[in-house]
């Protein structure tokens, strides 16, 4: 886990049904940044948000492995307080779910369950969250009207009070924004924008122009894997891999063709190098060769290794508990 990171995934993969959502991710979420993770639908996108705050726990017939770490504790432990958790990262979903009762009741409802019932300090926070939401202004004249009385982008800015009015560390958004009009949408991004250097902000979103919009940090993945990640601006202007360049110029992702497998567990070092050179050597250009390690440091040094020939990575990723795997493409020798 890096300093500025507020949640550490750690080897996590999220199994429905025996039937894996969420594949040996490993990634770091900086801390008070607007992270997106994007990618095709049923991608894992939504499950990997969930298991930031374990709602997963929710569902029947789920298993999950590996850890997720929030300022440098393990959710899953078997003593941590979920309670505790879900009151310190709060989740924004994908429609606003008011509860059935007043604008007022709504903020007022997470602050009283955790022994907060003075009225003058309840009027307060009512106040001060609404604010934060950018829908005091808006509704302050009917506090105790019914919150279903609302717009829908006024219920998704509700939300928002409501879950921030706990004081949590970190928001979730599950595609929050996907059910408003643009001018909703346009409102509820701005707050993001406004609150991020208060809080860790994690969002999905199926918008690649509102990842490009709003995040410092990206997540991409692709059939539960997780394809390729880090800082928007080189994200989206420089992706490494295959997979990223074709989603994000909106082409078909094709599964590579794999024509030669190299398994190098067990082995490191110049031997390594030996092997690879020798495996590409054998193979005619365009064909494609699949490299797995057992060492996290062998994808830097083998993908450093495979461009100094003048070949490329079309992708590299962690494939177990402790193996990954290079997809290597031979070029064409520059004569």
């Amino acid at each position: 886990m890096t300093d500025t990171a507020h949640i550490s995934v750690q080897n996590l993969s999220v199994y429905y049904d025996g039937q894996p959502g969420v594949r040996n991710v490993a990634v770091d979420i900086p801390r008070n940044k607007i992270t997106a993770i994007i990618g095709p639908s049923g991608c894992g996108k939504s499950t990997l948000l969930k298991s930031f705050n374990r709602l997963l726990d929710e569902q029947e017939k789920m298993k999950i492995k590996g850890r997720v770490l929030v300022d440098n504790e393990n959710i899953y432990d078997d003593k941590v307080d979920v309670t505790l958790v879900r009151k310190k990262i709060g989740l924004l979903s994908q429609r606003p779910q008011v509860l059935p009762m007043s604008i007022f009741d709504n903020v007022a409802y997470g602050p009283r369950i955790h022994g907060r019932w003075k009225k003058r300090e309840l009027e307060q926070v009512v106040e001060e969250h609404l604010r934060i939401a950018g829908l005091w202004d808006e509704v302050k004249t009917r506090l105790h009207a019914p919150a279903s009385r609302l717009s829908i982008g006024q219920q998704q800015r509700l939300c928002l009070a409501r879950g921030l009015a706990v004081g949590p560390e970190i928001i979730l958004g599950d595609e929050p924004t996907s059910a408003l009009d643009p001018i909703s949408a346009e409102t509820i991004e701005r707050r993001f924008l406004d609150l991020k250097d208060r809080y860790t902000i994690v969002l999905v979103t199926h918008i690649l122009r509102q990842a490009r919009r709003l995040a410092d940090y990206v997540i991409f993945l692709y059939m539960g894997h997780l394809i390729e990640h880090g800082p928007a601006e080189e994200f989206f202007n420089r992706p490494k891999y295959v997979k990223t360049q074709a989603y994000l110029s909106g082409k078909f992702i094709e599964e590579h063709k794999i024509d030669r497998e190299l398994d190098l567990k067990g082995t490191r070092g110049p031997e390594n190098y030996t092997q690879i050179r020798l495996a590409l050597d054998e193979i005619p250009p365009g064909q494609i060769l699949r490299i797995t390690v057992d060492y996290e440091e062998g994808i830097r040094e083998i993908s450093r290794l495979v461009e100094v020939e003048g070949h490329r990575v079309l992708e590299a990723k962690r494939v177990g508990k402790t193996n990954w795997e290079i997809i290597a493409k031979k070029e064409r020798s520059l004569v």
